[in-house]
């Protein structure tokens, strides 16, 4: 399975390789003599974001140990935030610009410490702009947009993933779609050990109208700790994006240093609170490789 996932993984970048722009320097990876996880946490009560809570109002379990946890002030990290938009064939005219304005929309609304970039896919997977504190790029790829063709949804997931940074900021991806996968290389199963292995929070904006199977979309998002948004119309993105950036904001982070569980391999996280009946999304696992003797 990890070599067949990876194969596919450096045939998606072979595509892409070429037609990206220079990324910008990295930003330093978060260090420390302790392994600390983190975990992105949404609440919400009838779909309202709930604020205002401490650490000591969840309980954490990490292989169903209880976990002393701290709370990030999430008003200091950044966002690295991936647009990865269906471009397949069912989205033109009109709708790609209901598309294109949906997106800017979300762009207008992060600010300068943020980074964005874009990748858009029909059977085709294009990296329109790598993550970048340059919104202004970002913004100018969306007008390079073109429609056409099928569906290679899960290659474009599998590629952000690939993309997203493994450092300080909070890596988020969008993902935007109307129909079903036709083109990837990636099974679903496959995707869904990745998401799980990557930590990143997926945010999925699905059109109704389409009349497609969402099973799928939600294990995706369950599986990221993110959720999936329905429109009823194409017409109606603009709002939702910004949305889904809102909800972002509006989540807690929690972070500790594992006590009691063995290091490596696959870790099942639960994240509760303690009291109230509130709607807690957070990943539910996550994997640390055994380090070589």
């Amino acid at each position: 399975m990890v070599a067949s996932q990876l194969a596919g993984t450096l045939a998606i970048l072979a595509v892409v390789l070429s037609e990206v722009h220079p990324q910008e320097p990295a930003r330093p990876v978060f260090r420390s003599e302790l392994d600390v996880v983190r975990v992105d946490v949404s609440v919400t009560d009838r779909g309202r974001p709930v604020s205002g809570l401490l650490k000591t109002d969840f309980l954490v379990t990490d292989n169903g140990v209880p976990q002393q946890v701290d709370l990030v002030d999430t008003r200091r990290i950044p966002l690295s935030l991936l647009l990865v938009l269906d471009v397949s064939r069912s989205v033109s005219g009109p709708k790609l610009t209901h598309l294109r304005n949906g997106a800017r929309a979300v762009l207008h609304a992060l600010d300068g410490r943020d980074r964005t970039g874009l990748i858009a896919f029909s059977q085709e997977i294009r990296v329109r702009a790598l993550l970048s504190s340059d919104l202004l790029r970002t913004q100018a790829s969306l007008d390079s947009v073109r429609s056409g063709g099928g569906t290679a949804l899960r290659d474009a997931v599998q590629l952000a993933l690939a993309l997203s940074p493994a450092d300080n900021t909070r890596p988020l991806v969008v993902l935007f779609t109307d129909g079903e996968d036709t083109a990837s290389w990636v099974s679903e199963r496959g995707l869904l050990d990745s998401v799980r292995r990557r930590g990143v929070v997926i945010h999925i904006v699905h059109v109704e109208e389409s009349g497609a199977e969402t099973a799928y979309l939600d294990a995706l998002a369950e599986a990221a700790g993110g959720r999936r948004w329905s429109v009823p119309a194409i017409t109606e993105l603009d709002g939702v994006f910004v949305q889904v950036l809102d909800e972002m904001r509006t989540r807690y982070v929690l972070a500790y240093t594992p006590r009691g569980v063995s290091r490596g391999g696959w870790h099942t996280l639960r994240v509760k609170l303690l009291n109230g009946g509130a709607r807690v999304r957070a990943r539910g696992t996550y994997y640390v490789a055994d380090e070589p003797e």
